[in-house]
């Protein structure tokens, strides 16, 4: 791979097909990972179903419909019961900032997966749509409003890539980092550091 620079409003790098190949699988296993841990539909944070039919779900004209149609709709904390994900993976994409406080954990993770795992899935989409638009010989352009959501994925990826590593500090990276190369660890520890240097090349870019 030829690192990122900045070609004026975009920043452009160029990919060989085995990296582009590598990159483009990981992106979609990460969304496919990240959709399993979609909540309920109905939960909180998720658009609202109707039982209504199509033609007329967009206007109700009695306002005892609505009121009505709001009270199926909504969903009380007793009704609606989050379950942390159990994956080692999303543990470390959606991380709990309440360890010692249950109940606040809980609703924290309640009122915000839905709108963390949108962005996450969005910004992952955007990247994967931007590989999908790559041309001849690699060449890929990122316009400035994709940057940060490429960054986000590249954080995204190399987080569960460390997960299935066992890296949680430098110390652990530096021990994966002297693995035998027989060590199937060890190919997966060589495209986390390409993905950490790709993701620093980015960075270099924007300055």
């Amino acid at each position: 791979m030829l690192a990122f620079r900045r070609v004026d409003d975009r920043v452009v790098c160029q990919f060989e097909p085995a990296e582009l190949s590598l990159l483009s699988g990981l992106i979609s296993q990460l969304i496919e990972l990240l959709l399993e841990s979609s909540p309920p539909a109905g939960g909180p944070g998720t658009a609202w179903l109707s039982d209504d039919d199509p033609d007329e779900s967009d206007a109700v004209d009695d306002e005892d419909q609505i009121f009505a149609r709001l009270e199926r709709e909504m969903v009380s904390e007793d009704d609606f019961d989050y379950e942390p994900v159990g994956d080692p993976v999303l543990q470390r994409l959606f991380p709990n900032p309440y360890p010692d406080d249950p109940a606040a954990g809980h609703d924290f993770q309640r009122f915000t997966h839905t709108a963390q795992l949108d962005d996450k899935v969005n910004a992952a989409r955007a990247v994967l749509a931007d590989l999908e638009g790559i041309q001849a010989h690699g060449r890929c352009e990122v316009c400035g409003s994709h940057t940060t959501g490429w960054l986000k994925t590249l954080t995204n990826l190399r987080l569960a890539l460390a997960v299935r590593l066992d890296i949680r500090d430098a110390d652990d990276a530096d021990h994966v980092s002297e693995l035998p190369e027989d060590d199937p660890r060890s190919w997966t520890f060589s495209i986390y550091e390409w993905l950490g240097w790709v993701q620093e090349s980015l960075l270099n870019a924007q300055e």
